[in-house]
């Protein structure tokens, strides 16, 4: 496996703002953490932080997100929306719309889970971590981190992961040959692009609408963790503010902000 190749990722994308500027790294703690310091410096929005391995990469609810070297997708971008802090949780799903739009021109069928990942059957292929920052009642800046398993094979999930590493695939596992990261990279952040440039201009209603068609949990029996309660139900889509709505085994209603989904069927 060779690093990732900056000047060929260049050449790649046609964006207009998204990854312009671009912050490469050999290695680093975790890919938020640095946009974290340079969007408190003052970074300009579509600033891109791209790194070949992290030794602290997080995921959902804290947990470690595996980055070895040379091997896949760490990316995190820095948004300056115009956004209440209650629309925020929009960015992560249309980053899932993105990720998904570019796997599948790939050639991978793929889908979305609320909140926060992208699944090949129900096997997690990328994740979104992302962290708002905020002055008050108004967002600062938004960092939002995409992890792509890219160029594993399932003995390398298997180390990495060890007894959870059924749950997990990667893109070569899944077309039978390696992929190169930084056309991949360029193709997710040209969705992006168009999906940011769609709910900047129509609001919620586009992201729900696309992440619907795109979601693999319609009608699926669930079970949603929160810390403070543990919910079991069918999943019946998102909102318009992108909230997860679960019908309750006793026909009653539920609207989540966040929790952790696991599927019961």
């Amino acid at each position: 496996m060779a690093s990732f190749q900056v000047e060929a990722f260049q050449r790649h994308l046609c964006t207009r703002v998204i990854g312009r500027r671009c912050r490469y790294f050999l290695e680093v703690t975790s890919t938020n953490t640095i946009a974290r310091m340079l969007g408190q410096q003052g970074a300009a929005e579509g600033t891109i932080v791209i790194a070949d391995a992290q030794t602290a990469g997080r995921g959902q609810a804290g947990r470690v997100w595996i980055s070895p070297p040379e091997r896949n997708i760490y990316a995190s971008i820095i948004l300056r929306p115009a956004l209440a802090p209650t629309h925020t949780p929009l960015l992560s799903l249309l980053t899932a719309l993105a990720a998904v739009d570019a796997l599948r021109q790939a050639g991978v069928p793929c889908g979305v889970k609320w909140p926060n990942d992208v699944l090949i059957g129900d096997r997690k292929v990328a994740g979104i971590l992302t962290e708002m920052h905020t002055d008050g009642e108004r967002v600062h800046f938004v960092v939002v981190g995409i992890g792509v398993n890219v160029n594993m094979t399932q003995a390398e999930l298997g180390h990495h992961l060890g007894p959870i590493a059924h749950t997990a695939t990667a893109l070569q596992i899944a077309l039978g040959h390696e992929v190169s990261r930084e056309r991949l990279l360029a193709a997710l952040l040209r969705h992006f692009e168009q999906w940011y440039d769609r709910f900047s201009a129509h609001g919620g209603t586009v992201v729900q609408s696309a992440w619907e068609e795109r979601s693999l949990m319609s009608g699926r029996r669930i079970c949603a963790r929160t810390a403070d309660a543990v919910w079991e139900g069918t999943a019946e889509g998102i909102d318009a503010l992108g909230r997860l709505r679960v019908r309750r085994d006793d026909g009653s209603w539920l609207t989540l902000i966040s929790a952790e989904v696991r599927f019961l069927d």
